[in-house]
C-alpha cells in the first residue's frame, strides 16, 4: 500500500512541477507607450509634415483655381455650392475637363489627379474628402516624385527631394529661393527652403 501511495505522490508532484507556467506570469503586458513605439510608421505619416507645409502655399481642402493662382478665392463652394467632401472623385475629374483646373489642398491639376487616382487605387465613387486627398498626395510623392519618397524613408538625397518638390508645387522655392514657376500664371513661392528641409527631416525621423 505504501509503494502505491509513494508512486501516486511522485506522479502528482511531477505534474505540478512540469505544468506550463501561465503566460501572464512570464510575459507581462507591454506598456501602451512601448507598443506605440514599435508600431511601423506608414509612408502617409512620413508625408504629413511636408503636406502641411505645402498646404500653407497651395490652399485648403476646398481650394480651387481655374488656371491662375488665386483666381477663385471662394473655392469649390463658390462654384457648386458644396464642399469637395460632398463631391465624388469622378465628379471632380469631370469638372476639371471644363470648369476648374487645380483642386484641393495640394492643388492637383487634371493630369496629375488622374495619375494619382490610379496609383492610389482610389475609386471614382469615393468622396474627395481630406482623407482621400491625403491618400492621393502620398501616392503622388511615391510614384511621380520618388526622390522625395526615398528621402522620407531614410535614403536618397535631400537636394534631389527639394528639387522634385519645387518642380511639382509652384508655391515651394527652387534653389534660388523663388518658385520654379515664377512669373507664370501668378505663381510664386510662399515658404522658405529652410522650412522645406525641416519638414522633410521631420518626416524622415519618424
Amino acid at each position: 500500500m505504501r509503494a502505491i501511495t509513494n508512486a501516486t505522490s511522485f506522479i502528482l508532484l511531477t505534474s505540478i512541477l512540469c505544468a506550463p507556467t501561465p503566460v501572464s506570469a512570464t510575459q507581462p503586458r507591454l506598456p501602451e507607450a512601448v507598443i506605440e513605439e514599435i508600431r511601423p510608421v506608414s509612408f502617409a505619416e512620413r508625408c504629413k509634415p511636408i503636406a502641411d507645409l505645402i498646404a500653407k502655399g497651395e490652399g485648403d481642402w476646398n481650394a480651387v483655381n481655374r488656371g491662375y493662382a488665386g483666381d477663385t478665392p471662394g473655392g469649390i463652394r463658390s462654384i457648386t455650392g458644396k464642399t469637395f467632401a460632398q463631391h465624388t472623385v469622378g465628379e471632380v475629374l469631370s469638372m476639371q475637363r471644363y470648369r476648374i483646373y487645380a483642386v484641393g489642398r495640394y492643388q492637383f491639376i487634371p493630369r496629375t489627379l488622374r495619375q494619382a487616382v490610379s496609383w492610389a487605387g482610389v475609386k471614382h465613387s469615393d468622396l474627395f474628402t481630406p482623407e482621400t486627398q491625403d491618400k492621393l498626395f502620398a501616392a503622388l510623392l511615391e510614384h511621380k516624385r520618388p526622390a522625395v519618397g526615398a528621402y522620407l524613408r531614410g535614403g536618397g538625397s535631400l537636394q534631389r527631394a527639394l528639387d522634385e518638390l519645387a518642380r511639382e508645387w509652384a508655391s515651394l522655392p527652387y534653389r534660388s529661393g523663388g518658385s520654379y514657376y515664377a512669373g507664370r500664371n501668378g505663381n510664386r513661392s510662399h515658404v522658405t527652403i529652410d522650412e522645406m528641409v525641416v519638414a522633410l527631416n521631420k518626416g524622415r525621423a519618424l
